[in-house]
């Protein structure tokens, strides 16, 4: 089955790391469609120079303006997909003025077009830290109120080459669970990737064995092998330390957690609010963080 990814482009070319993962990240790009997007910032008094026509929607094609460096970060995008056998056709150009904010218009848009993930480069995920972290945020709160964010969002830094695998967090959340399905979903086709599911353990009595059990029954059902399952479990009092640790150390190419985690204990750390996660956002290195609603 095809995967549509939503793409965030910024005017830098040196950073198109949402791409360069992608590319990296899958043995055959020809099977899915993205999406590019580019936000055309407020304050850019360039803005409404054409320099070029793009279309935002193939059904009108409704004719936007683009500024130099989104020109560049576009075709640098084709370019690099094209080194990876996708082929252009298959590649949807989207820009739009900014509104609400870029954090709210990604989102908005990731919601609106039924993406299976929402690809942020570094740059992006900055802009997402700078609100998450702030549980007091207007926006922040209207946006998780709302339930803006439903759409699985993956934050890209640089990538690593020789980096492969992915490691699953799981904590007997819905969220978690519904982390471990979209990794099945991802990685369905993908058999150059295994996949590792980590328990961090702590005092709460919680039953590790049944959450290994029901997420390596989502990820079975979406069709990853057993002999690509394996499990982790360890002690530790913080959870995105031992996460960060066991990331480095298996040189994973991607992290999946859930956006809320259990709200008691030890576990809440997985609140997207000044959580693990944002933490996450913050320190990870050289692996891309799945972030599952």
């Amino acid at each position: 089955m095809n995967k549509h990814f939503l793409v965030t482009l910024s005017n830098d070319v040196e950073h198109l790391y949402g791409v360069r993962f992608i590319c990296s990240f899958f043995k055959e790009m020809s099977e899915h469609h993205l999406t590019l997007l580019h936000i055309c910032r407020l304050e850019d008094n360039n803005k409404g120079q054409a320099l070029t026509e793009m279309w935002a929607d193939p059904a009108d094609k409704a004719e936007i303006n683009l500024t130099a460096g989104a020109k560049r970060s576009i075709d640098m995008a084709k370019s690099l997909l094209s080194k990876s056998r996708m082929a252009v056709d298959k590649v949807m150009t989207k820009t739009v003025a900014e509104r609400y904010g870029k954090v709210k218009d990604i989102l908005t848009e990731g919601s609106r077009g039924l993406y299976d993930a929402i690809i942020l480069g570094r740059r992006a995920s900055y802009t997402l830290q700078w609100v998450f972290e702030r549980p007091a945020d207007e926006l922040a709160q209207h946006m998780i109120k709302d339930n803006c964010c439903t759409t699985p969002l993956w934050i890209c830094p640089e990538t690593e080459p020789g980096r492969k695998n992915v490691l699953l967090c799981i904590d007997g959340s819905e969220d978690a669970f519904r982390a471990a399905d979209h990794v099945g979903h991802i990685l369905s086709a993908q058999d150059h990737h295994a996949v590792t599911l980590f328990y961090v353990s702590n005092a709460l009595g919680v039953d590790g064995k049944e959450i290994f059990t029901r997420a390596e029954s989502l990820l079975l059902e979406n069709g990853v092998g057993s002999e690509r399952i394996s499990r982790n479990t360890t002690w530790g009092l913080s959870v995105p330390g031992s996460i960060l640790s066991e990331a480095a150390k298996g040189s994973y190419a991607a992290v999946a957690v859930g956006l809320h985690g259990l709200e008691h204990g030890l576990m809440k750390d997985f609140n997207m609010v000044g959580g693990t996660t944002s933490k996450l956002i913050n320190k990870l290195e050289k692996a891309a963080l799945w972030i599952c609603p």
